[in-house]
């Protein structure tokens, strides 16, 4: 591991940080722990500056109980690998959710417009998707007792969907006004941007749900230079433009 210092440029202020890099060729999924250090970090100094007080509370799980939750693939391997990582009893209960909601989600055809193999042709179609997946009710695979089993390892998009919107206009973000706190950086984008061309072609994120199968069946990892990879992070995170939408 190499250590790394770094001073965040913030609206109306900075904010310093110290990552460990792993060392030589890595997968995406290695970075994640320095990139999610960042982004909580960004997270942390724009939620002080807020006038609003965040609603999220842990028990308040109505966005990990139907929404789609968007990850990119290199979370997608890194929460698979964590499942498989588990004691065997808690490894074989988390795969079988991911297997149910696979499997509702092909018993409502919805599996082709979410994978990438007829995504959607418009704006309106993208919220006719959401919108139906919504209505499966599909709960998150990780939620256990209305909180996150797998926190620490929480992909970007629920790290940085903070809301001030009272809690209930949650359990229908398309119809009920939610306030979702805006950010300045827009992570899982620039760690698609990074991995443009090594990594998935044309980049996308896929929800949650459909992390298991895509770790399962997307060829092997590709292995670059730790360090290249984190800094074309960091320059695209640079130019993210703020706050990615509860749903997409």
């Amino acid at each position: 591991m190499t250590p790394l210092a770094l001073a965040l440029e913030l609206d109306g202020g900075s904010a310093s940080i110290e990552v460990d890099l792993p060392d030589g060729p890595q997968p995406a999924e290695a970075l994640l722990p320095a990139m999610y250090a960042v982004d909580d970090r960004v997270i942390a100094a724009t939620v002080a500056a807020q006038p609003r007080s965040v609603t999220c509370r842990k028990g308040c799980s109505a966005c990990c109980r139907a929404q789609p939750v968007p990850v990119t693939p290199a979370e997608a391997r890194a929460l698979a690998a964590w499942v498989d990582a588990q004691a065997p009893a808690r490894r074989d209960e988390l795969r079988a959710r991911f297997a149910d909601r696979v499997a509702r989600l092909d018993a409502a055809g919805l599996r082709p417009r979410l994978d990438g193999r007829a995504p959607p042709r418009s704006a309106a179609d993208a919220r006719a998707i959401a919108a139906e997946y919504l209505q499966l009710g599909l709960v998150c695979p990780f939620l256990d007792d209305d909180a996150c089993s797998v926190h620490e390892h929480r992909p970007f998009v629920c790290r940085q969907y903070l809301v001030t919107s009272p809690a209930e206009a949650c359990t229908d973000p398309l119809a009920r006004p939610v306030a979702v706190v805006q950010l300045p950086i827009r992570p899982a984008h620039a760690l698609l941007e990074a991995t443009r061309n090594c990594d998935e072609a044309p980049p996308r994120t896929l929800p949650l749900v459909l992390a298991r199968v895509h770790a399962d069946t997307a060829p092997a990892a590709p292995r670059q230079d730790a360090a290249r990879t984190f800094t074309r992070w960091l320059s695209a995170l640079a130019g993210g433009r703020a706050g990615d939408p509860p749903i997409r």
